[in-house]
């Protein structure tokens, strides 16, 4: 093929140079006839102008003129012909191209031509116009010789002409046989076979052009700024994007570096440096580069910058592709400082687990600063991770690991971290995936910090199964060795438990009137006494009381569980126990207090099926032994629950008694010991009933109070009793009580309307404020702050109060000046033994004389005797109540009472009589 090839190549040489050497024959040729052509112009110009001198009329100088131009011209064409001659023979040596005797005679006639125009100027220049008329007619006769000269030349340069145009032509036949023949060869060899690989090239060059006018297209229109730079990364070309992004045309950009357009003075430096080391070396690179555009503006593009190679695989240039990522940028560093100001703690790993960035918080959490940090994986950190149960993690366990390894994310799982320097953290740990740009996995971890808050959650637990005050189990653990012990029962038949439920008698008196925190020192002491008394085994819990709103203050309600009893005289062993030691007097800094505890037993063969039950009726049996007379122990029974059933029955028969007027008011005299006259009644609830009859008060009135209907009773009675006290002034005038006493409860006393409420109820009756005393207990009178302000209101309003059942707590005598008080009432237990008891008669002389020094009024309650009436008085008490001077009556039975005509001897009879009207 190359033989074949060097074959045509030298044909086609051969043939080129013949075709030249041809070509340039027949140029000269050309020009040569062309030339010979001229001198017959000239021979026959030189005729005519020699002809034209003999004219009378000639303008002898411009015809010598244009003679003399048609002779020099002759001659220098003639002088080229003579060149061209020479050189055609210099082309084709040896080769005759001219006939000989023609181009002599031509030669000879010229010279005669010119021999005789040149003769004919000289005459005409001298003047000599007869030797000028013999020249001219000379020169005519030359003129026809010359021209057949002439004639016969050309017609023998014409045919040589024509013989050198015949060599050509049959030149080039020759070398067309034998191109056509290589050709032929050509093609059985080599032709068909490139034929289909030229196919294939122009079809792939086809597709590569495509390919070119698409990529010229995208590049043309895609948002991202391209641009095309020389080896020495100059500007070639750019595309529009580039226009718009950085505000540079592209004839302002051409021939410039493009460092040199977008360069920014904050830009980082070892990024710049990176970059001009790739152009020096001529290979490709991707980086974040802060730019800035024309008008000044901040600009963060993705420069993903490429080499252009040649054909040799030199580098010819440079392609830059750049994205303008300013808004993901700036998105970054907002979420990068904020991460930076989070509370939380942040790390980014790569897919191979090492970190790549991480917040100052997650540093103080993971105790390590981020130069120790980033760059290594989990498992090369000198961390101990634990779990919520102290059990290790290994490393591809950790969260962070299992995200990468399956790319969920992990939410809300708690790891604890035993840092080098010996602290033990508790992170809560959420995971992502991660995907950065090149496709890599990632993940991001956020921590929490709840060390403090599990701390918190530990001892909150600790504190939610321990009582604060007493440092004892609370309800919770209760309950929970209640239920165990239930169990364990029911699994192993014979095993023997109780539980013992305990209430403190008179504990919210202390409260009440030494103040809360004596009321808790008691109860500290009584957990004491708890914990000293109860052998190993013994299972000890402070509960609430059920009356959380009444009780809950006081919180005198403990809670003993026995496990492994054997007998019913062991559990009486360990109450009897409890009950002596508990009984013991308390020194409460300068008091001492003595407070009995009243004590309900569920043993196991009557216990329930579940720890709330139990108590339960642990509490029931509690409030029997209160009944009984407190200080004791009462072991449940069946029977218990129909008790707290007919509770429940009275609470709602209560209810419909207030709604039904079944509740009435009975009135008890108050007698004025020195006279006998009637000082005032006491206005005392009755319930009738409709078919359990009369209901006395000590049935209804606790079940009023636990029920929160003791507001609403005391309210009817005190509404009742001051409507009849205006009834009894006009039905009995003069013989009508001075007073009318009502009793106040705790609910009545922590109104906040109760003050406006009497002041209505006085007016409304026609009662002057003096005429109406209301009875408090001592431990109401000495309550907080509210109810105090609440009596100093009645007070200040003209009511009288006065101090009931006084003696009954543990106010001190010295507290009376700081009640509010005017009338003190001694209890009936003081005046029922004042006579026998020594002890007793003390105490009531005490408070008589402390009572006078304050100017307080005293009323003796339960006088039942001559006896005890004469020893009150004779004590200073001012005024007597009780069975002796009557019964609690209905109103009509106290006006036929009161009636000032019936003797002293009457009263009794009519008291006598009217049993059936005197409610006891």
């Amino acid at each position: 093929m190359y033989i074949a090839f060097a074959l045509l190549a030298a044909l086609a040489l051969f043939q080129a140079r013949y075709a030249h050497q041809v070509e340039r024959l027949r140029a000269a040729d050309a020009e040569i006839i062309h030339l010979a052509g001229l001198q017959t112009a000239f021979a026959q110009e030189m005729g005519r102008m020699a002809a034209l001198t003999g004219s009378p009329s000639a303008d002898l100088p411009a015809q010598i003129e244009q003679l003399a131009v048609a002779l020099d011209r002759s001659r220098s064409e003639a002088l080229l012909v003579e060149a061209l001659l020479k050189a055609q023979r210099e082309l084709a040596p040896g080769e005759t191209l001219v006939n000989l005797r023609a181009l002599e005679a031509w030669q000879v006639a010229r010279e005669r031509l010119w021999y005789r125009g040149e003769a004919l100027l000289r005459h005409l220049g001298a003047t000599d116009m007869a030797a000028a008329s013999a020249s001219t007619h000379a020169l005519q006769a030359e003129v026809q010789p010359a021209l057949q000269a002439a004639d016969r030349f050309t017609e023998g340069l014409r045919s040589r002409a024509r013989a050198h145009s015949a060599e050509q032509v049959q030149m080039v036949q020759i070398g067309v046989a034998a191109t056509l023949l290589l050709l032929a060869l050509l093609a059985l060899g080599v032709v068909e076979p490139a034929s289909s690989a030229v196919d294939r090239q122009m079809a792939q060059l086809a597709l590569q052009a495509a390919e070119l006018e698409r990529l010229a297209l995208v590049a043309e229109r895609t948002h991202n700024m391209v641009m095309i730079t020389d080896r020495q990364d100059r500007v070639l070309w750019a595309n529009d994007a580039f226009t718009r992004m950085s505000g540079y045309t592209l004839a302002e950009a051409l021939g410039r570096l493009p460092g040199e357009l977008l360069h920014h003075p904050d830009s980082n430096a070892e990024q710049a440096a990176l970059l001009r080391d790739a152009l020096a070396r001529g290979v490709g690179m991707r980086m974040e580069l802060l730019c800035q555009t024309r008008d000044g503006q901040d600009l963060w593009l993705d420069v993903d910058l490429q080499p252009l190679l040649d054909a040799d695989g030199q580098v010819a240039g440079f392609c830059s592709v750049d994205t303008d990522i300013t808004a993901q940028v700036t998105e970054r560093l907002r979420t990068r400082t904020l991460l930076a100001t989070l509370p939380a703690g942040v790390v980014v790993q790569a897919a191979g687990g090492e970190v790549v960035d991480i917040n100052r918080s997650a540093e103080a959490m993971l105790g390590a600063p981020a130069g120790h940090l980033l760059g290594r994986r989990a498992d090369q950190l000198q961390w101990r991770a634990v779990r919520e149960d102290l059990s290790d993690y290994a490393a591809h366990e950790l969260p962070q690991a299992r995200t990468l390894r399956s790319g969920l994310a992990v939410h809300g799982e708690t790891l604890g971290l035993q840092l080098p320097n010996g602290q033990q953290r508790w992170l809560l740990v959420n995971t992502e995936p991660l995907t950065d740009r090149q496709g890599g996995q990632g993940v991001l971890s956020c921590f929490l910090d709840v060390t403090e808050q599990r701390r918190l959650q530990e001892q909150l637990r600790e504190l939610a199964r321990t009582d604060a005050l007493t440092g004892l189990p609370n309800r919770a653990v209760v309950l929970d060795r209640v239920q165990r012990a239930i169990s364990h029962a029911q699994r192993h038949p014979g095993y023997g438990f109780a539980v013992l439920f305990m209430d403190f008698d008179r504990f919210k008196q202390v409260n009440d009137t030494l103040g809360h925190t004596v009321g808790d020192e008691l109860l500290r002491q009584i957990a004491t006494r708890l914990q000293a008394t109860l052998r190993p085994g013994d299972a000890l819990g402070r509960v609430d009381s059920q009356l959380e709103t009444a009780a809950r203050i006081g919180g005198d309600e403990f809670v003993v569980v026995l496990e492994g009893t054997r007998s019913q005289e062991d559990l009486q062993q360990v109450t009897e126990r409890l009950l002596e030691l508990l009984s013991l007097p308390y020194q409460l800094g300068p008091h001492q207090v003595q407070s009995g505890v009243s004590i309900g037993v569920v043993a196991s063969e009557h216990a329930a099926d579940t720890a709330d039950a139990v108590l339960r009726d642990a509490d029931t049996a509690m409030y029997e032994a209160k009944r009984a007379g407190r200080g004791r122990c009462v072991f449940f029974d069946a029977s218990m629950h129909d008790r707290v059933v007919q509770m429940l029955a009275i609470e709602t028969d209560l209810r419909r008694a207030l709604r039904d007027d079944e509740l009435f008011v009975v009135y008890q005299p108050v007698i004025e010991l020195a006279s006998g006259a009637l000082a005032g009644v006491e206005a005392l609830v009755r319930w009738q009933h409709p078919t359990r009859g009369l209901v006395p008060p000590v049935q209804f009135i606790g079940v009023a109070e636990e029920a929160g209907l003791i507001d609403a009773i005391g309210d009817f009675v005190l509404r009742s009793a001051c409507a009849q006290f205006a009834r009894w002034r006009i039905e009995l005038g003069a013989a009508a009580p001075r007073q009318m006493a009502v009793n106040l409860s705790r609910a009545q006393l922590q109104l906040p309307g109760l003050v406006p409420e009497v002041q209505w109820i006085l007016e409304h009756n026609g009662m002057q404020p003096f005429e109406l005393q209301l009875e408090v207990t001592e431990s109401l009178a000495a309550q907080d702050d509210g109810v105090k302000a609440t009596l100093r209101a009645l007070k200040a309003l003209g009511v009288q109060l006065a101090l009931d059942d006084f003696g009954t707590g543990y106010s001190s005598l010295a507290c009376l000046n700081q009640l509010p008080v005017g009338t003190v009432k001694i209890d009936r237990c003081f005046v029922e033994h004042a006579e026998t008891e020594n002890y007793q008669r003390v105490l009531i002389e005490a408070t008589v004389k402390v009572a006078s020094e304050l100017g307080m009024t005293l009323v003796a309650e339960g006088i039942e005797t001559a006896g005890q009436a004469r020893l009150m008085q004779a004590l200073g008490c001012h005024r007597g109540q009780g069975y002796l001077f009557g019964r609690p009556m209905t109103a009509a039975a106290l006006a036929a009472w009161a009636l000032p005509a019936l003797s002293a001897e009457q009263v009794v009879d009519t008291n006598a009589d009217a049993d059936a009207d005197t409610i006891s």
